[in-house]
């Protein structure tokens, strides 16, 4: 139980700047046009002698799982009022537009790249999907990364993205409990989903606090109006922005570790079973 509560936890500049070089997601990026050539920087970090810094121009980094098709709409959405509103050309190649970044460029409203984890048989026909899109300012990777690896990943990221919903409405997505521990904020999909946990019922809006350790949708538009909300780094959304939003996802994973859970709630009530 302890080394499975250790694995999710927040992932330190140095542990970020690592995991970014890894063979297993930092060549990734850097072969498809977006990564950075240095060995001294990823697209997210930059070492400078000692110190490890997080690039202020860095893209937004996010997680999503489940079902896509509500990301995919929300991620065109955002592309297309993103090139308005910076009065960019649609017309100019990905890369052109990601390798501005590795210049120096910043953005008023993020570049977003989307990692998307696991060996799924669904994959191929997202990722076709995803090219057809021709998304300028939103980027999709897909990834296999080791169990080691995947909380690393979750606690380098600036948002997590839960699409998950359930037809019976009697379960909640531990991923974003994952998350949490991670420090990770998330923007979840709304729906009347309880999780019958042992004697106590817990539903979707006591998981994810609104404004708290993240925001709530039900549809791709709201998701889009989030994460144009969410930028840049410094600014608030309705008074919670993502550094606010991270402080509470970092305070909901510190005052629920499972080791914690399990000596005070679910070890007694096995015991009196057995």
């Amino acid at each position: 139980m302890t080394s499975l509560v250790s694995f999710f936890c927040p992932t330190s500049l140095q542990e970020k700047h690592k995991v970014s070089l890894s063979p297993s997601w930092g060549s990734r990026l850097s072969t498809t046009g977006i990564g950075a050539d240095d060995q001294n920087e990823t697209l997210f970090t930059t070492q400078v002698d000692t110190d490890i810094l997080l690039k202020p121009n860095r893209p937004a980094l996010l997680t999503p799982d489940e079902d896509f098709g509500i990301l995919l709409e929300a991620a065109v959405m955002y592309d297309r009022r993103v090139a308005a509103l910076l009065d960019e050309n649609d017309s100019a190649d990905e890369w052109v537009l990601w390798k501005e970044i590795s210049g120096g460029k910043q953005y008023l409203y993020p570049r977003l790249l989307f990692i998307i984890t696991g060996k799924s048989p669904e994959k191929e026909k997202y990722e076709e999907k995803i090219k057809r899109l021709n998304l300028k300012r939103v980027a999709f990777r897909t990834m296999w990364l080791s169990a080691e690896e995947y909380p690393l990943l979750l606690g380098s990221a600036d948002l997590g993205v839960c699409l998950h919903t359930s037809s019976a409405g009697l379960d909640l997505p531990m991923k974003v409990v994952d998350m949490f521990g991670c420090g990770l904020p998330v923007c979840a999909v709304s729906y009347s989903g309880k999780l019958v946990h042992l004697s106590c019922m817990v539903y979707i809006d006591e998981l994810v606090k609104v404004e708290k350790n993240g925001l709530l949708f039900s549809l791709s538009s709201e998701l889009a109006d989030e994460l144009l909300l969410l930028r840049p780094y410094e600014l608030n959304v309705r008074g919670n922005g993502l550094k606010s939003l991270k402080n509470g996802a970092l305070e909901t994973g510190s005052s629920a570790r499972w080791a914690a859970e399990w000596e005070e709630h679910a070890k007694p009530l096995i015991s009196e079973v057995l």
